[in-house]
């Protein structure tokens, strides 16, 4: 459901199966990851390139934007390769056919090939550039919160889609990314959440005596940037940050036999800080995936504490399948055990839940008095759950131009669906359908069942949830935040059944805002189609800002 595990998926499939490669002159050999622009939407390729004797041999993925990857190919071996000192021919067979690629290393820069594609009568220019493998724990140094002025904060975070890459996050421009490891220490981005070429953005991390590190530095430019030749000094923004001195404790919580981690981050400074509580879905989310809220509400001086999802990280349980009333008591072990803390202010103890987890955190909210505020983003109020995800795979379809004929055999089989989660009963005929090769472009859309027992477990726990007792339970102050291209979610009738709810629960004290031309994740987009997604590069300016200030003026009420 969540358009965040969506963006999570697509880069998680990008990076899914790096490290090897061929020589020539300037060498080859290696990984390079970077692509091409199709139809305006963003379409990734990794490259390995093997040494002389490497059986394994020259191979690529290809991923394209359509949901689902229908038309991905993994590990496919290259074919027709000419590699000659300056230039390179080489092609990958994908399932319409193949799509071909002519370049060259970049004169002014070794680390790139750039060059010419063509996937059937469309052309166009692609590019990669040299990844470097680095592990996990090494990228975990550079975790935190960078200050280039009083009012500026730029958050470095564990890769969404795969550990062995940072994300970033501009609080305040908006400007969001992946930062892709290169070799020498340089980190590098694209212009968008998962574009890697051409690279509009470099950065570099600086290490104090200790070896710790200290700050960064930041260079960008235009992304209508060809080569170097052609930028002018204009385009280029170049800044430092120092990295904010956050103390960060690892804490566990126990719920029964289900054992949380976490990491509180608290701000500088003694005494008792309130504490927003981020709440992650059930997707088996790594902790240092939410840092992107947390580090915007420490920087301004509230605590936050990021947990591992069930069976991820740390945390012991099973990944997905949980119900949410399960999901929300682990939330209320971490009340608890942060409420029993001296540097955490009892009475300021708040939660954060985005999408899916907007469920769990409203359901805990509604059950404690220990809890103190309450922020939801794009949260479905609809009823019950199931209906939301026909209205995604309807809406999804349709923005994504199919034809109405197809849009109303999408949402058909959305029902049909959930009806057999319900009575286990039709499965043979749901399977026959999702097998029919002339439904294999809109099938993927639907979220398609993999075995009728997950699927029956999952309408049991997730698809029949009603959130709305508990939102009508919520008598402390509420930040819900939607946007008005959301494909995931109904916005306008969320909003609707929410302030419905709010009445019932006689609570004034709540703030339901709908931003303009923003998707699920709150990003700026066009259309929300979760095809664009990789190509969304901002968040609206003034959100984060909005967040932090909301949280200090109730925290302490």
């Amino acid at each position: 459901m969540a358009r965040i595990r969506s963006l999570f998926l697509v880069i998680a499939v990008l990076l899914l199966v790096l490290p090897h490669v061929c020589s020539a002159e300037p060498p080859l050999d290696g990984t390079w990851t970077g692509g091409f622009l199709l139809k305006g939407n963003w379409v990734a390729v990794n490259l390995r390139f093997t040494s002389p004797g490497d059986t394994l041999g020259d191979n690529g993925d290809i991923l394209f934007p359509s949901y689902g990857g229908a038309e991905n190919v993994l590990n496919v071996p290259l074919e027709n390769i000419k590699k000659v000192p300056t230039a390179l021919h080489f092609e990958i067979p994908v399932r319409t056919g193949r799509v071909l690629f002519d370049g060259a290393v970049t004169p002014q820069n070794e680390k790139e090939i750039s060059g010419t594609f063509v996937y059937g009568h469309v052309t166009g220019t692609f590019g990669v550039t040299r990844w470097a493998y680095t592990p996990v724990d090494s990228l975990e140094q550079y975790y935190g919160a960078y200050r280039v002025h009083p009012d500026h904060v730029i958050s470095i975070m564990r890769g969404w889609g795969h550990a062995r890459t940072l994300n970033y996050v501009d609080y305040k421009t908006g400007q969001v990314g992946t930062l892709w490891p290169a070799p020498q220490g340089i980190f590098y981005s694209g212009h968008g959440l998962s574009v890697s070429y051409p690279i509009t953005l470099k950065v570099t991390f600086e290490e104090g005596a200790a070896g710790h590190v200290t700050g960064l530095s930041w260079k960008s430019w235009s992304p209508n940037r060809t080569t170097p030749a052609h930028t002018r000094e204009t385009e280029i923004t170049k800044m430092g940050a120092d990295r904010l001195d956050f103390r960060e404790e690892r804490i566990t919580c126990q719920n029964g036999d289900v054992t949380i981690g976490g990491t509180l981050i608290l701000p500088e400074g003694t005494g008792g800080h309130p504490v927003i509580i981020v709440t992650p879905g059930d997707y088996g989310t790594n902790r240092n995936q939410l840092r992107l809220w947390a580090h915007n509400y420490v920087s301004h001086g509230i605590a936050a504490f990021v947990f591992d999802s069930r069976g991820a990280g740390e945390s012991t349980g099973e990944v997905g399948g949980n119900s949410f009333s399960d999901l929300a008591n682990d939330v209320l072990a971490c009340v608890q055990a942060l409420k029993a803390r001296g540097d955490i202010e009892p009475g300021g103890i708040g939660l954060f839940g985005f999408s899916n987890s907007a469920w769990t955190a409203s359901l805990a909210a509604s059950r404690s008095p220990d809890v103190a505020f309450l922020i939801l983003q794009s949260l479905s109020a609809v009823t019950p759950a199931w209906k939301q995800e026909v209205f995604r795979a309807e809406t999804q379809l349709r923005v994504d131009g199919f034809s109405e004929s197809v849009v109303k055999q999408g949402a058909d089989f959305m029902r049909m669906k959930f009806e057999v989660a319900r009575t286990g009963e039709g499965w043979d005929r749901l399977q026959a359908i999702m097998q029919d090769p002339a439904n294999q472009r809109w099938i993927p859309y639907t979220n398609p069942p993999s075995s009728l027992e997950r699927t029956r477990l999952n309408y049991k726990n997730a698809m029949t949830y009603d959130p709305v007792p508990a939102l009508q339970a919520l008598g402390i102050p509420v930040l819900a935040l939607w946007g008005d291209k959301d494909t995931f979610v109904p916005a306008p009738q969320s909003i609707s059944i929410f302030k419905q709810a709010m009445a019932k629960a006689g609570n004034k004290d709540y703030v339901a805002k709908l931003y303009p031309n923003c998707s699920h994740s709150l990003l700026v987009t066009k259309t929300g189609s979760p095809s664009t997604g990789g190509t969304e590069s901002n968040f609206l300016p003034g959100m984060w800002d909005l967040e932090a200030t909301w949280v200090l003026e109730h925290a302490h009420k």
